[in-house]
């Protein structure tokens, strides 16, 4: 028996998630959620889904739905995730959401709380370290082919002209990268950062950020 899934938020992410649950024998979209009706609606057509303009509104169809990618972006890929995720929560489903969790902690934790206290999976699609070279690299730590970890550099570039935030490159693009690190050296223990804005940027386009993590390195 298959997964019924939702996917709220039906841009360039959303569309990728209910692509690849489309081609997943064990899945079905029944549901998509976009407050833009004609991407709502494209995308039901494509999936043979129903479409709904809110969560809420898809919650009270009273469709069955087992699983929901949330896609939604706003500011800084991260501003619009607080809402649709809290009623998907409240609505009992499960939840893959995208990056970043939020912009704001207290929001986070809030999001949560609340999967805890519904007793329901949240998780965030921090997908970098599934990636081959991630994952030989963690063979290598494991078998301990590199020996002790004491230095462990990571540099990730993105060609980016995006000007609309001054935090853009920060939340929409590294938590990849620290979800990477935390993937080889375990929990953060002190951070120290350095941000930069380069010739004619108006956002924080240059930035080091030094980690010293619970294990040592």
């Amino acid at each position: 028996m298959g997964l019924n899934v939702a996917v709220v938020g039906l841009g360039g992410i959303g569309n990728n998630h209910a692509r690849i649950y489309n081609e997943h024998p064990d899945c079905e979209i029944v549901a998509v959620v976009d407050a833009i009706e004609e991407k709502a609606r494209q995308a039901a057509e494509t999936y043979g889904a129903q479409a709904f303009a809110t969560v809420e509104d898809m919650a009270s169809s009273g469709i069955h739905v087992d699983l929901s990618s949330m896609c939604t972006a706003g500011k800084e890929n991260g501003g619009d995730h607080y809402e649709p995720t809290m009623a998907l929560l409240r609505a009992g489903i499960p939840v893959l959401g995208e990056k970043p969790i939020s912009n704001e902690i207290p929001k986070a934790r809030e999001m949560v709380a609340l999967a805890k206290e519904k007793n329901l999976r949240y998780a965030i699609n921090l997908n970098h370290r599934f990636t081959p070279a991630a994952l030989r690299a963690r063979e290598w730590v494991d078998t301990g082919r590199l020996g002790e970890l004491n230095i462990v550099n990571m540099t990730m570039w993105i060609n980016n002209p995006n000007e609309s935030s001054p935090h853009f490159h920060m939340r929409a693009l590294h938590p990849h990268s620290i979800d990477v690190m935390r993937y080889f050296c375990g929990d953060v223990k002190k951070v120290q950062a350095f941000f930069k804005k380069g010739n004619g940027r108006q956002i924080w386009s240059n930035v080091q950020v030094n980690m010293q993590f619970e294990s040592g390195v």
